[in-house]
């Protein structure tokens, strides 16, 4: 556990699993602001960043960045729950 932490282990370290999350979580906040200064890609953006961050998890699961593919896989986790949480927010209030 130990050799984990310093940074120097051979899967990463958990500065690799925070910037997985990090890189996650931007892709779908940078996302946000690029469709609400263009609303003609929101359909296009909602197909094309999920697989943008499969290819980056599978691409650093690939390279031996083991805790950096975990922190992107944790990242998708928490934008599915968030775009159905507000989805089934605004199909709630339409009925």
């Amino acid at each position: 556990m130990d050799q984990n932490q310093d940074g120097k282990g051979g899967n990463g370290s958990l500065k690799d699993l925070w910037k997985g999350i990090g890189i996650s979580v931007g892709i779908y906040l940078l996302g946000l602001l690029i469709m609400f200064a263009v609303p003609m890609i929101t359909i296009f953006y909602i197909f094309v960043a999920p697989i943008a961050l499969i290819i980056l998890t599978v691409v650093s699961f690939s390279k031996g960045k083991k805790q950096l593919g975990q922190g992107l896989l944790i990242g998708i986790g928490l934008n599915i729950l968030l775009f159905a949480a507000c989805f089934g927010i605004i199909i709630f209030n339409l009925g």
